[in-house]
């Protein structure tokens, strides 16, 4: 993976986190966290395994 996709990557937690911010119902707001939470995991293995092969 690229640091572009770990970019990507975060760029979409930072939207699981704004629809959070959003979210009416709490279980909607906590998906939505946990989705943001996933995303991020996603960035730092993508970026983690940029610099090992880098």
């Amino acid at each position: 993976m690229s640091e572009q996709e770990a970019d990507r990557y975060r760029i979409e937690a930072e939207e699981c986190r704004r629809l959070a911010e959003r979210a009416i119902k709490r279980p909607d707001k906590e998906a939505w966290l946990r989705l943001a939470a996933d995303w991020m995991k996603l960035a730092e293995g993508a970026s983690t395994s940029d610099k090992r092969e880098g």
